[in-house]
């Protein structure tokens, strides 16, 4: 290592930050940042999870170089981990300099040591040049949109446009809210989420969402007369829109009402000048994904990084691991009202 590259780690210094204004203003300088890298979405975990966060920042002569949000989760369950972020497919270190990023890890390291935690997750989203364990488990489905709506239209398939044309003669009508539509959204997506076996978040976690970004987050709901019969919740940041949740009821599909919130949503993001819509993670090959596939989207590999404790392999905490699939049919079978109060008390500890 040469001289000068020792001097500019001797002045590296990385502590915990407890200054939104100072985090948020780094974030927003960063084009590499993603949404919730930013302040507001700690915010958002410790008040609905009352999860402990490690929000890191590196400086160099008092100018940040770098940042890395952490989250503590603690289960009896799954163990103590790390994760940046919980919930969410991005977040991650992000920093100025190779140096700030490799102080801002070391740093992690050694956290997770003292809060003996067994490893960390760092969900980059892109590949890095990491020493850590590098997995990708999952990808997300990317559409780099047209200038105008009428290019969309045309860049459809034939089968697509016909699906989007049925919908709209099934006189399936979509709304924009926000806190108000979380209701709606929440009675579609937990019952979406008992029938794949899956832990719900509690309805909380959407009002706080909402709350929390009135401007950012979105609530896209399709009713059919009067029953809601599909429903996203949609973040902006930038120049994208992401798609992290969605639902629908399988009785209305047969009327294309998924097809009819995706061209709602797109439609929406081409006339309020949105360059990018993400689909949101999922599996490739399954169903979910061919579906975001029609509609022109290219699938992005998520690049996640383990730390790991000594002896510890890489965790499988994923609702569609293999060592869950007789907890997963055991779940499905499940009441609603059942699976909605048990639901959140374990999805807390799900990253």
């Amino acid at each position: 290592m040469s001289s000068l590259s020792l001097d500019i780690r001797q002045t590296m210094k990385v502590e915990i930050c407890e200054d939104p204004a100072r985090w948020n203003a780094y974030v927003e300088s960063m084009p590499e940042a993603f949404n919730y890298h930013r302040w507001g979405w700690r915010e958002v975990i410790e008040k609905t999870f009352g999860h402990q966060a490690f929000y890191l920042m590196a400086t160099d002569n008092r100018d940040v170089q770098g940042v890395l949000p952490l989250v503590l989760m603690r289960s009896r369950l799954f163990g103590h981990f790390l994760v940046s972020i919980p919930f969410f497919s991005y977040g991650g270190v992000l920093a100025s300099t190779p140096d700030a990023r490799e102080a801002l890890l070391a740093k992690a390291a050694e956290l997770a040591s003292e809060q003996g935690a067994s490893h960390i997750e760092l969900r980059q989203g892109s590949p890095q040049d990491f020493q850590w364990c590098d997995t990708t488990p999952k990808v997300t489905m990317e559409l780099p949109l047209p200038g105008n709506v009428d290019a969309l239209w045309k860049g459809l398939s034939s089968g697509m446009r016909n699906k989007v044309r049925n919908a709209q003669k099934n006189k399936l009508r979509a709304q924009w809210g926000g806190a108000e539509s979380v209701g709606p959204f929440f009675t579609l997506f937990s019952t979406n989420m008992r029938n794949f076996g899956t832990p719900v978040y509690p309805r909380q976690w959407f009002q706080n969402l909402c709350n929390q970004f009135p401007k950012e987050v979105k609530i896209l709901t399709v009713w059919d007369g009067d029953e809601a019969v599909a429903s996203g919740l949609v973040t902006c940041f930038r120049d994208s829109l992401e798609l992290p949740w969605s639902a629908s009821i399988p009785e209305s599909r047969k009327k294309y009402s998924a097809v009819f919130l995706y061209w709602t949503l797109l439609e929406w993001a081409i006339t309020n000048g949105y360059r990018q819509v993400d689909f949101g993670r999922c599996t490739k090959g399954s169903g979910v994904y061919e579906f975001k596939r029609h509609w022109g989207s290219h699938e992005r590999p998520l690049h996640w990084y383990y730390w790991l404790a000594n002896g510890q392999a890489v965790p499988e905490l994923r609702p569609d691991s293999p060592r869950y699939r007789m907890a997963t049919k055991i779940w499905k079978r499940l009441p609603l009202m059942v699976a909605n109060f048990l639901g959140p008390r374990i999805s807390r500890s799900l990253p």
